[in-house]
């Protein structure tokens, strides 16, 4: 079995390389496994390298070094491949589809990966696109295209950077006039916060968005909010970072169903901002499907799937 560790040298505030250099000569040299360092350069290297090195046919762990853009990366490049196993060495500013899974220190030791398994998990297809956490619609996503702009202030931390952006977001306008079909089955038409599709439960440096939602259940958990007063959607913000909004508390607000397939299009000219696992971009319509199973994901010695 051998190791490909690939680093991503902009995750989070400092560099990372001489961290896991370190725990790789202290953790896994001294057992005789064969290691090799892979830098990113660019967007989309990760996915390169990961497919390159999958490709090889032989048993091979690959490690995203980074944060939850990394990690989609990589779990891009290893899709359906059953030789490869995905995993997680966090060193990111949010690593929070790993929160879904528990302890983030074990996956912090190389020894405890070394002892650990492989499970299969879904991913999400976003048109063209996959993503391994979780992908939303409408407030949250334009939330994440300010994100980056805050990340990049000093002593800004991740979740700090993201909540500067939800105060952004709240002086501007917030909701999107969508239609939105589940499984072809069940339908919504009006105006809407967000519509979320997840395959881990956190996303955006801690908030709890689909905390029912299990990884490799072949399904995915969607969650709608619809559009309400500010005050009341500043009311509903704590609960729904804790996790806990429920749909019989907000008087209609909350609509949660599980499912493969959640269309959304949007009913006005301008496109609406969507996420994929931290990634943004604009779309008129979009479908988001669970696609069962599609990598193995390396789970450190004592954790289990969430």
């Amino acid at each position: 079995m051998r190791y490909v560790f690939i680093i991503n040298p902009t995750a989070g505030k400092k560099n990372a390389q001489g961290w896991i250099r370190e725990k790789i000569e202290r953790e896994l040299k001294p057992k005789g496994v064969e290691c090799e360092i892979r830098t990113t350069t660019c967007p989309g290297h990760a996915t390169e390298i990961a497919w390159r090195e999958a490709e090889k046919g032989d048993p091979v762990r690959i490690m995203a070094c980074g944060g939850d853009g990394t990690l989609c990366e990589v779990s891009r490049g290893v899709m359906g491949r059953s030789n490869a196993a995905l995993g997680i060495l966090p060193c990111g500013s949010g690593n929070d589809y790993i929160k879904t899974f528990g302890d983030k220190e074990r996956f912090r030791s190389l020894a405890s990966q070394h002892e650990g398994k492989a499970v299969p998990v879904d991913m999400i297809r976003a048109g063209d696109e996959y993503a391994i956490n979780l992908c939303s619609l409408g407030v949250d996503a334009k939330v994440g295209e300010s994100v980056i702009r805050f990340k990049n202030l000093p002593l800004v931390s991740g979740p700090a950077a993201y909540n500067m952006a939800v105060v952004k977001v709240l002086f501007s306008r917030m909701y999107d006039r969508l239609h939105i079909a589940i499984d072809d089955a069940i339908h919504y038409e009006g105006d809407f916060f967000f519509a979320l599709a997840g395959s881990g439960q956190f996303y955006g440096g801690g908030y709890h968005g689909a905390p029912e939602a299990v990884p490799d259940d072949g399904l995915l958990d969607f969650v709608l909010i619809k559009r309400t007063n500010k005050l009341k959607i500043l009311s509903l913000l704590p609960r729904y970072k804790r996790g806990e909004h429920r749909e019989d508390d907000f008087g209609g607000l909350v609509f949660k169903h599980r499912g493969r397939k959640m269309e959304v299009r949007a009913l006005t000219q301008n496109p609406a901002v969507i996420n994929l696992d931290g990634e943004t971009a604009r779309r008129n319509e979009i479908t988001f499907e669970v696609v069962p199973k599609a990598i193995n994901l390396l789970l450190p010695k004592g954790v289990t799937r969430g």
